[in-house]
């Protein structure tokens, strides 16, 4: 596989195609309006124009979506240095130096120099993954089932630890994502399960429909149930674009900020939470005492601005070439391409050459138009965030449950969102997160499908199909993953205070 000119021949076909630069910059647009806005994010985003983009081909719809994906990156940010609230997860380290700056008259020069940052993050990365993407396509074809189911359980185990602050929260959600897809009929046998009865559940569960319920439905839930009184910031001070003594403070977090989070957009369950958090805290350790970091320090914004749009590029790495989600948003797209009949994974970038490096092309594209939309129009945009929540939260509902009915028009679909929506909202109080049961249900079918071919393989036999060494290393990076993540303070801690009580009398 030639990369360079592959790609090459992806930019110029979108370069000269008017619709294709509309439609990404649409995608953009759109993108940074829902990153900004708390409570919405690109998975939501997405979640919602799923059965809108069906209705037109792949090869417009999804340069939409990884587009929408990367400018929800952009605006994210926006409301982190505006409101002090991130509009994303992956913006939440934004806010402990960008809103700072901002109370410091400095409003308009921390939106522009998040938005370089977020540039250069995205522009690094997007190399990463165009010289990445064939060498793993290429050893993704060598992997068998057994291989395969290793890498999917590796997958769901490190999602589980690597997301939120408790891993056996997060195992929960999985295993919870997992029994869900399971629903319906067996392919083998022909017999259901989990149906209770109904005929509606025999086809199982659709994931786009779930998807809704949980991040377009249970979001609003959330931000209703638990909203905040903070007031929007529509008059951006300060001067325009960044000093040369800012530009020259935010080059090397800019630069390890990238590195960071194209590495942590390929680890499955890492994604731009995991990104962020690790280059501020790198950039915290390196920083002098006279940076003043966590009260408006350049590159405290920089680098993890830079991450969180980096690992964009990053997770599109293991979702095309291998068909592993490493966050909500990717799951999200995986169960899209699902949808069209295109499996990502081994053999993708062979199977369907022009849309695949058309996707990566449009990656280019986005990090370009993203950063000329949010810094020609930071004002604008900053006006959207005084929409008040209880006229934003109907309008979202509505075509949450337009969207899910118009799928196979069903009002039962819609019944099943909403189920799904109140299940989210649940799980956002518990601190369990709804990404990782959106992961454990769009891998869910995949683990099943290659066990069973794997065992088939191996005579039933399950530990003649796990003694392969690369079934063993991807099982035992899962359970060290695992063991890693274990409250053993708190496990030892109980057991040596048990060990020390007196003895009843």
């Amino acid at each position: 596989m030639n990369a360079i000119s592959d790609l090459l021949g992806a930019l110029g076909t979108i370069s000269t195609s008017p619709t294709l630069l509309l439609v990404i910059l649409l995608g953009v647009i759109l993108g940074t309006v829902a990153g900004l806005l708390p409570g919405v994010g690109p998975s939501t985003a997405i979640a919602l124009l799923l059965p809108v983009a069906i209705t037109v081909p792949p090869e417009l719809s999804l340069p939409l979506m990884v587009s929408l994906y990367l400018g929800a990156e952009y605006g994210g940010r926006i409301s982190a240095i505006l409101l002090n609230i991130p509009g994303d997860p992956g913006a939440i380290m934004t806010t402990l130096d960008g809103h700072p700056m901002a109370l410091k008259g400095k409003a308009a020069t921390a939106l522009s120099i998040s938005a370089l940052a977020s540039f250069v993050g995205s522009l690094l990365a997007f190399f990463g993954l165009a010289f990445l993407a064939g060498p793993m396509s290429e050893m993704g074809l060598a992997f068998g089932p057994a291989v395969y189911f290793a890498v999917v359980v590796m997958a769901l185990v490190l999602s589980a630890t690597l997301v939120g602050s408790a891993p056996m929260l997060g195992l929960t959600a999985v295993v919870i994502g997992v029994a869900i897809s399971t629903v319906g009929i067996e392919l083998q046998s022909g017999l259901p399960r989990f149906t209770f009865g109904s005929f509606t559940l025999l086809e199982g569960i659709d994931p786009i429909v779930a998807i809704i319920g949980v991040f377009g439905i249970g979001e609003i839930l959330a931000s209703t149930m638990m909203g905040t009184n903070a007031q929007a910031v529509t008059g951006l001070s300060g001067r325009f674009l960044p000093s040369r003594n800012d530009l020259r403070q935010g080059t090397l977090p800019g630069l390890r900020g990238s590195v960071i989070g194209f590495i942590a957009g390929v680890l499955p369950g890492a994604g731009t939470t995991i990104a962020a958090f690790f280059s501020y805290g790198l950039e915290k350790r390196l920083a002098p005492a006279s940076a003043g970091m966590g009260k408006g320090a350049v590159r405290g914004l920089v680098a993890p601005e830079a991450a969180n749009n980096a690992a964009v590029s990053g997770s599109m790495v293991p979702l095309l070439t291998l068909g592993i989600p490493g966050s909500g948003t990717t799951a999200v797209l995986l169960a899209y391409l699902m949808m069209y009949g295109l499996n990502p994974g081994p053999g993708f970038f062979e199977a369907n050459p022009e849309l695949g490096w058309t996707i990566v092309g449009a990656l280019f594209i986005s990090a370009i138009l993203g950063v000329i939309v949010n810094i020609s129009a930071s004002s604008l945009l900053a006006k959207i965030l005084a929409i008040p929540m209880p006229f934003m939260a109907p309008t979202i509902l509505m075509l949450a449950l337009i969207s899910c009915f118009s799928i196979h028009n069903s009002i039962t679909d819609v019944y099943i969102a909403l189920a799904f929506g109140v299940l989210g909202y649940v799980m956002r109080l518990v601190g369990m997160s709804p990404a990782l049961l959106v992961i454990g249900l769009v891998l869910g079918e995949m683990l099943e499908r290659n066990l069973q071919q794997a065992l088939g393989l191996s005579g039933g036999s399950f530990w003649t199909m796990i003694s392969q060494p690369l079934v063993l290393v991807f099982l035992a990076v899962a359970v060290l993953a695992l063991l890693t993540a274990l409250p053993w303070k708190r496990i030892l801690g109980s057991k040596d205070a048990t060990d020390h009580q007196p003895a009843a009398k």
